[in-house]
């Protein structure tokens, strides 16, 4: 008889302990952080779940615009986490000399090597260390130095469009196509290597596939600041590391690693312009380049190099050709300007400058559809900081995430949600430095993406040569791309039709 009363009382008790756990953590929360007044999500105040949800389904572009639009500029999205939305506060947060450093979150993506965890300049949370890896070969990526690769950009530009001859009239799957000239432009450029992703017609030796999966693995991870420190204490011991986490990397660093030792065992070497030559011949003037931060250089130019640029050129591709006004657009101007005997044969980079409404598309695509769909996390440094009219303690997460910003609408026009590259041909003088200021495609200040201009000269030279050589039309008139975060925002069923231009 006593059995079920008992039960319902324990059901009872228990309910009332959690119920009262979850005020008192609730309280706590409120009362440590300093963040009570910043509006959010009740469960964001209590608990990092709120960031697991945010992140779950691969949306969080779409997850951040939701909550900012609902809550304001300012948001609390975690215990000890703040979104922000206001352009203005990007300076702040990201420009030179702030001292916000960078969070745990960008450890998850850091190689390891001969059991050590390696920080490349992205990974690197430590000012002083990021300045001593980038020194050295920040020329390397300079604009100046972008006519040395262009070679082997044209080289993988024409065996891509030999392929979509071959392919011609068939439904292809853009998406893939080019995630694999992107690969292969970015090996050539590091080492002179294609991998053969477009001959082989195939993801070779599922490198992209083991980017994809590590990034799975870094959107859940990185949201829980003593989930990382946890992972990186476990990851000391090589058994255990792999058993909580594949080791995608590594096949990265032995290719790396076999390149040098090629390179080193080579006697033509003069002929090269390609990234390890030039990086080699820096060690040996200067000997301040040690074997680990070759590898570090070199292994990392794969790995951020490929997505970046394919994501920004699928999403170039999809919005000329999706809308009749703007595809006609940029054909005149590619065809115009062949017509008058000012595009090579292999379209250069300086060539494609003068593309105007060319480079107004490809700004607008990346404003509308950026390469890294997720907030770029910083710490508030000692003193704390006033942001959006808010104090926020230091240690406080703070974050600003470039899908979200690039649709305000008092920076970019009420149609902001729109594909328009006009905005950036129409702006004032006054309005195009505000955009440019809010522009986060390739991040800001000290930390802003370093293969940007490598980025930047590879779909300049790319999209006009493909548009001047074939018509290209979605496959199916209502065909959807579909896209997915993880870091990157990537897309994927891309599928088109290409047919080669009789003029040609």
């Amino acid at each position: 008889m006593l059995s079920p009363i008992l039960s319902t009382l324990d059901a009872r008790v228990l309910g009332l302990l959690s119920a009262s756990l979850l005020v008192l953590l609730y309280a706590y929360s409120e009362h440590r952080s300093g963040l009570r007044k910043i509006p959010g999500p009740w469960l964001a105040r209590i608990s990092i779940l709120f960031r697991f949800r945010l992140v779950w389904k691969g949306d969080a572009p779409l997850q951040y615009r939701r909550v900012h639009q609902q809550y304001g500029p300012i948001v609390r999205v975690g215990p000890k986490h703040v979104s922000i939305a206001d352009p203005a506060m990007i300076p702040l947060i990201y420009g030179l000399g702030k001292n916000f450093t960078k969070t745990p979150f960008y450890t998850t993506m850091s190689l390891n090597y001969q059991g050590r965890r390696m920080d490349s300049m992205f990974t690197e949370r430590d000012s002083q260390a990021h300045k001593a890896l980038k020194s050295p070969v920040a020329q390397l990526f300079s604009m100046t130095n972008m006519r040395n690769f262009e070679v082997y950009a044209d080289e993988c530009t024409g065996i891509f469009m030999d392929a979509m001859r071959d392919l011609e009239g068939q439904a292809v799957d853009f998406a893939e196509w080019l995630q694999w000239y992107a690969f292969d432009v970015i090996g050539s450029i590091t080492f002179q290597r294609r991998f053969g992703f477009m001959e082989k017609r195939e993801d070779v030796d599922g490198m992209i596939g083991k980017i994809n999966d590590g990034l799975e693995y870094v959107k859940l991870l990185g949201q829980v600041e003593s989930l990382v420190r946890g992972f990186e204490f476990a990851s000391r011991w090589k058994w255990l590391r792999r058993r909580l986490v594949p080791d995608t990397m590594e096949r990265f660093l032995q290719i790396t690693e076999h390149e040098v030792r090629k390179y080193d065992d080579s006697e033509r070497r003069t002929a090269r312009t390609d990234f390890l030559s030039q990086l080699r011949a820096k060690k040996e003037q200067s000997g301040k380049i040690s074997p680990r931060d070759m590898v570090n250089h070199l292994s990392n130019n794969l790995l951020a190099g490929s997505d970046t640029t394919a994501i920004a050129l699928r999403a170039i591709i999809y919005f000329i050709i999706r809308d009749a006004r703007i595809h006609s657009k940029v054909v005149e101007e590619i065809q115009e300007a062949d017509r008058l005997g000012k595009l090579s044969k292999a379209i250069t980079f300086e060539e494609c400058l003068n593309l105007t409404y060319l480079q107004a598309v490809i700004k607008e695509a990346m404003r509308v559809h950026p390469s890294v769909g997720f907030p770029l996390e910083r710490y508030v440094p000692t003193g704390g900081a006033e942001l959006c009219g808010y104090h926020l303690p230091a240690g406080t997460n703070v974050s600003i995430s470039a899908p979200v910003v690039h649709m305000d609408r008092n920076i970019y026009g009420s149609d902001a949600d729109d594909f328009r590259p006009e905005r950036w041909l129409e702006a004032s003088p006054e309005q195009l430095k505000l955009m440019d200021r809010s522009f986060l495609a390739f991040g800001h200040g000290s930390r802003t993406c370093i293969g940007k201009n490598i980025s930047i000269m590879e779909m300049g030279k790319f999209v006009p040569q493909i548009f001047r050589h074939f018509e290209i039309e979605l496959a199916e008139e209502d065909s959807e791309w579909h896209v997915h975060a993880a870091w990157f925002w990537k897309q994927s069923d891309l599928r088109v039709r290409l047919r080669a231009r009789s003029n040609m």
